[in-house]
């Protein structure tokens, strides 16, 4: 009897499993680079055979929404439309942003997609620097933008922006909004001094007036050149330090010049120009 022996020869096998593992490295080598297209572009791939869009190694698992302080992480996300288990593909960076850019605290955002499974989106809020006064409260921030209406319990330690008409703020007017940005930006110059504004005017003829928290006394300061002004309001207050009182106004928007008008006394009234 002969016997014959058949043994399995795994060798085909082998190279097959070698050519299907190789197959698949370069599937995703090209997806990868797709990927890298894809995020450059901000634009989801919707030529991409059908592949891309079912394969499950590209299933969104993370969702991460860094920044964000006013607005929460979930609230970004609910905005974004974002949910686990979407395919990364089909994710359009561009109009997420567009849809999270609505939000009254957003002042920028980005988004993109961290290949294979992750979505990452950086949040930059607007701080607030003023509050404007237009029958209700409003908060406006270093971009001269009035963003938001202040909401109950929240902080309106801030100076107070007044002399501004609905009207002036309802047309498109660069030209007002970059001198709300100059007045706040007068307001950041002072407090680094110690000089916290309780009050910026803008007055009739378009001038700004400010008031501190420490005096009473009405800082007439015009528009521009605010460190040359400050140094000389600075040496003016030195020589009054202690009898601020006496002080109705300072007008340092002369050149090279203050002028100073006294408080009512009985037996005089006047003011005085000091260099």
């Amino acid at each position: 009897m002969k016997l014959t022996l058949y043994r399995r020869d795994n060798r085909k096998r082998n190279e097959r499993g070698a050519r299907r593992t190789l197959i698949w490295l370069g599937g995703v080598a090209i997806l990868s680079i797709l990927g890298v297209a894809a995020y450059r572009w901000h634009a989801p791939l919707t030529a991409a055979p059908a592949l891309f869009f079912e394969n499950r190694y590209f299933f969104v698992r993370e969702i991460q929404v860094r920044g964000g302080e006013k607005v929460g992480g979930d609230e970004i996300v609910a905005m974004a439309g974002l949910r686990h288990g979407m395919n990364l593909w089909k994710i359009e960076p561009g109009a997420i942003e567009k849809k999270v850019a609505k939000h009254p605290w957003v002042r920028r955002v980005l988004v993109r997609r961290d290949f294979p499974r992750r979505v990452v989106i950086e949040v930059e809020e607007r701080a607030p620097k003023a509050v404007v006064a237009l029958g209700q409260l409003y908060y406006v921030d270093a971009d001269g933008v009035i963003f938001k209406e202040v909401g109950a319990g929240e902080n309106v330690n801030f100076p107070l922006l007044t002399g501004l008409r609905p009207e002036q703020l309802a047309r498109t007017n660069p030209t007002l909004r970059g001198k709300i940005q100059d007045a706040v930006r007068l307001g950041d110059l002072m407090a680094k001094d110690s000089r916290t504004l309780s009050e910026i005017h803008f007055d009739e003829s378009g001038r700004l007036v400010v008031y501190t928290t420490a005096f009473p006394v009405a800082l007439k300061m015009g528009w521009g050149d605010w460190d040359a002004k400050l140094k000389r309001l600075d040496r003016v207050l030195a020589l009054w330090k202690g009898n601020e009182a006496r002080l109705a106004s300072l007008d340092v928007s002369f050149n090279d010049q203050v002028v100073a008008r006294l408080r009512k006394v009985q037996g005089f009234n006047g003011s005085r120009v000091q260099r």
